[in-house]
């Protein structure tokens, strides 16, 4: 049945289901979209995939701050002082001149008040760490934007299964409302024989029940169909059903080997970049662990005023400086460091190919289930046929009095669920036409 897909829709879709009321009709018409436009839509306001982007931005945003220790930096300061004291030394009364020399003003030693500021220019020459800390936050941003692609992806394919379980839940729907003509027809036809005399009561009462019993399916079919509407208007971040128009299946073509679709999607799946991503990312920390052993050289230059004159007489000046550091122990911290980025490059190295093995896998198995849900689909449509030849069949000798109304309610089942059958084996081909597409990084 139908109802068995919805396992295997993701946990958003699971979710936006759960909160809507079983049975319940929509509060209001569905919108309808083509899937194309519902695919664009969804990349515009899904909430799930604003999300992803904003996770991709914050990492993008460390590698700003990782590249700032390699970029010069510029400060002003100011300060306003009021001393307890103030302490002036007059040189000139210590020292005896020859006539017609000016004695040196006051040298103040200590102001009783003083206004001051300083520009201070620092350039970064060489820091060796903060080069390959900037390498390994390039790393982390292409992997976080690689992992938003593959949220993207994912979502889109989530829609597209999604949409074209609405269209087999619609067919469901259309089966079911024929279901209930066949019944209600049965039933007129059974009471018109129960008055000629040639049925007994047994047969009208029991078109009767299987009338009453397709009109309780038609009412889950419904309820399910605004489900599946509800759950779409969700991924597209609406508090409204929507309906999304799919396009008719074409037949497919044939797949090309295993071997060459898992190379197809070791190429373009961006799970696997973004695990690469965060390989580079973890070499470049250990890179930088070792870089910390070496020395870092900056230099700086300031220039100073103040309201009071400095001891050199001046009221302002300026300064530059050339500083070298390096650490030569500092309680082993570097070296924690690196076995740290060490470990992490082995984590890192070890999920990659976890997650390439994975996709291998993934890609085969939804090869498979292509060629099944294929197979399964010629079967269902094989069987639909029988079974309405049969339903026919079963109608005419009814009213030619050979078969009883047991063997057209029997026929009739049979018919409706061959319905079924067709449209779930129509939703199973193209949902796993969109997991192939999605295992091979190719998108809706």
């Amino acid at each position: 049945m139908l109802l068995s897909l919805f396992v295997n829709l993701p946990l958003l879709l699971a979710a936006a289901l759960a909160a809507s009321p079983a049975g319940a009709s929509p509060a209001a018409p569905p919108s309808e979209l083509p899937l194309p436009d519902a695919l664009a839509e969804l990349d515009r306001q899904s909430p799930s995939l604003a999300q992803s982007r904003a996770r991709a931005d914050e990492a993008s945003s460390l590698v700003r701050q990782a590249a700032a220790p390699l970029l010069p930096g510029l400060t002003a300061t100011g300060s306003a002082t009021r001393n307890s004291d103030e302490a002036r030394i007059n040189i000139g009364k210590l020292l005896t001149l020859p006539p017609g020399v000016a004695a040196p003003p006051p040298v103040t030693i200590q102001p009783l008040h003083s206004v001051s500021g300083a520009v201070t220019l620092r350039v970064p020459l060489l820091v060796p760490s903060a080069w390959f800390d900037l390498e390994a936050a390039r790393g982390g941003a292409r992997s976080a934007a690689a992992q938003a692609e593959a949220s993207r992806r994912a979502l889109r394919a989530s829609l597209a299964a999604t949409a074209f379980l609405g269209a087999a839940a619609e067919e469901a729907v259309t089966a079911t409302e024929q279901a209930v003509r066949n019944a209600a027809a049965l039933a007129e036809s059974a009471d018109r024989k129960v008055k000629a005399g040639t049925a007994a009561p047994l047969d009208a009462l029991r078109a009767r029940t299987e009338q009453v019993k397709r009109e309780g399916d038609l009412v889950r079919a419904r309820a399910d169909l605004d489900k599946v509407r509800l759950a779409l208007g969700a991924l597209l971040g609406r508090e409204t059903p929507v309906r999304v128009t799919v396009p008719d299946e074409a037949p497919a073509a044939a797949p090309a080997g295993e071997e060459a679709l898992v190379a197809e999607a070791l190429d373009h799946r961006p799970e696997l970049a973004a695990a690469a991503a965060q390989v580079e990312g973890a070499e470049a920390q250990v890179r930088s662990a070792w870089a910390r052993l070496a020395p870092q050289l900056s230099a700086s230059g300031s220039a100073f005023a103040a309201d009071v004159p400095y001891p050199t007489g001046a009221k302002d000046g300026w300064r530059a400086t050339l500083d070298l550091t390096w650490p030569l122990y500092d309680g082993g911290l570097r070296y924690g460091k690196r076995r740290e980025a060490e470990a992490r490059v082995a984590g890192a190295r070890a999920g990659a190919e976890a997650q390439r093995i994975a996709v291998g896998q993934e890609v085969r198995d939804a090869a498979r289930d292509v060629a099944v849900a294929a197979e399964r689909l010629r079967l269902a449509g094989e069987q639909r046929r029988l079974a309405a030849e049969a339903a026919g069949t079963a109608q005419r000798t009814y009213e030619a009095g050979v078969a009883s109304s047991l063997d057209v309610v029997d026929a009739d089942d049979r018919l409706y669920a061959a319905d079924i059958g067709l449209a779930d084996a129509r939703a199973r081909l193209a949902s796993a036409r969109v997991a192939l597409d999605r295992a091979l990084g190719r998108g809706p």
